[in-house]
C-alpha cells in the first residue's frame, strides 16, 4: 500500500510499522487515491464566495479551508463540491 506523503518523512519507520486505529480498532489498509475535487468555499450565513479551487489533493483543500478562516475569522465556513472547475479549460 503506497504510503500518504506525511508519512514518508523523518518518522516513516514507525509510521509504516503501525495501523491506523479508531476507538481501538485498527482501520483496514486502503490506497490512497487522488480524484478531482472542483470546490467552493462561502460564508454559510451571508452566502460570499470566499475561495475556490480544483485539486487532487484532500490536504490542499484543508489547507485552503484553515487559511480562509483565518482571513475571515467571523465566518461560518461551508465547502461544496462542483462537478467541474470554476474556469473550464
Amino acid at each position: 500500500m503506497p504510503l500518504p506523503a506525511w508519512k514518508k518523512g523523518r518518522l516513516a519507520a514507525e509510521a509504516n510499522n503501525r495501523p491506523d486505529v479508531w476507538n481501538g480498532k485498527a482501520l483496514p489498509d486502503r490506497n490512497v487515491s487522488h480524484t478531482n475535487i472542483n470546490y467552493r468555499l462561502y460564508d454559510r450565513r451571508t452566502g460570499t464566495l470566499l475561495s475556490f479551487n480544483s485539486t487532487n489533493s484532500l490536504d490542499c483543500l484543508v489547507a485552503d479551508v484553515l487559511r480562509t478562516r483565518d482571513e475571515n475569522p467571523t465566518a461560518q465556513i461551508v465547502a461544496v463540491e462542483y462537478d467541474g472547475p470554476a474556469y473550464p479549460n
